[in-house]
């Protein structure tokens, strides 16, 4: 009878053994760390790396690099980010989530997809930078369960991307069949003089349900007069920038502006 009874206390001492290893997690010391009903094995994991975009839009002399902030259900992620030229001393850049601090400048956007909202996102601005010199980049993020890491080399004139004009205007000129288009350079590019900007305007229309669109070759004037214009017909129209040489990509383009054209 002694011996049965002993059998039958280990039996369920192993049954509540394997219970309990299959609700947690053992711990490098031994300890079982339970984990909450709800959670999977991604919750658990390292991060991922970040995916990080990098832009220029004060040419030549500071960048900014954004990546999204993950899920919700992962475990709490901290970013480190430094950026140093060969040879160079390493510099810290100190990302905050753009949810709790506005943009460096009120001009400057967060990619989106196809312009939509581009969500929570991290931020990260980069400054000091030199003209035609390599850097390189390392964002890493790290959780309890380990780390992960954006490397990325690059040059300045790689990443410029102006902001769109501001204060773009669309008047029709009295008595003709044209358009004034007037617009200010962004204010966030930090030199002018030194660095001129040049500009694209774009405009659509539909003629019986098909869409058209013109897209001007770039100039460096901030006024367009845009002619030939049909009486009656409404047109949509748009202004971008780029730096004057062509280095990195156009701003994304204003936010349209619909002007119907007068009766002839």
């Amino acid at each position: 009878m002694y011996v049965q009874h002993c059998v039958c206390v280990l039996f369920w001492l192993c049954v509540c053994a394997v219970v309990t290893l299959l609700s947690g997690v053992l711990s490098s010391d031994g300890t079982v760390l339970t984990v909450p009903s709800g959670e999977n094995r991604a919750e658990r994991d390292p991060p991922s790396p970040p995916e990080v975009r990098c832009w220029s839009p004060s040419y030549p002399f500071k960048a900014l690099c954004s990546w999204p902030e993950p899920p919700q259900t992962q475990l709490p992620i901290q970013y480190i980010a430094t950026y140093s030229m060969k040879g160079g001393e390493i510099q810290q850049c100190h990302p905050y989530p753009t949810s709790m601090h506005p943009l460096p400048s009120p001009e400057s956007s967060l990619p989106g997809v196809n312009g939509s909202s581009p969500g929570a996102r991290w931020l990260c601005v980069l400054k000091g930078l030199k003209l035609y010199t390599s850097y390189k980049l390392n964002i890493t993020g790290v959780n309890h369960m380990g780390s992960a890491s954006h490397l990325q080399a690059f040059t300045v004139e790689d990443i410029v991307k102006p902001d769109p004009p501001v204060n773009v205007t669309v008047q029709v000129i009295p008595g003709k069949l044209r358009l004034l288009v007037k617009w200010a350079p962004p204010p966030s590019w930090s030199d002018r003089t030194l660095f001129p900007l040049k500009y694209q305007v774009r405009y659509h229309w539909d003629n019986k349900g098909t869409p058209h669109e013109i897209t001007l070759d770039p100039f460096e004037d901030t006024k367009k007069v845009l002619p030939g214009l049909s009486p009656e017909r409404s047109y949509l129209v748009q202004v971008c920038s780029m730096e004057l040489m062509g280095l990195g990509q156009s701003s994304d383009w204003s936010l349209p502006i619909t002007v119907t054209m007068p009766a002839h």
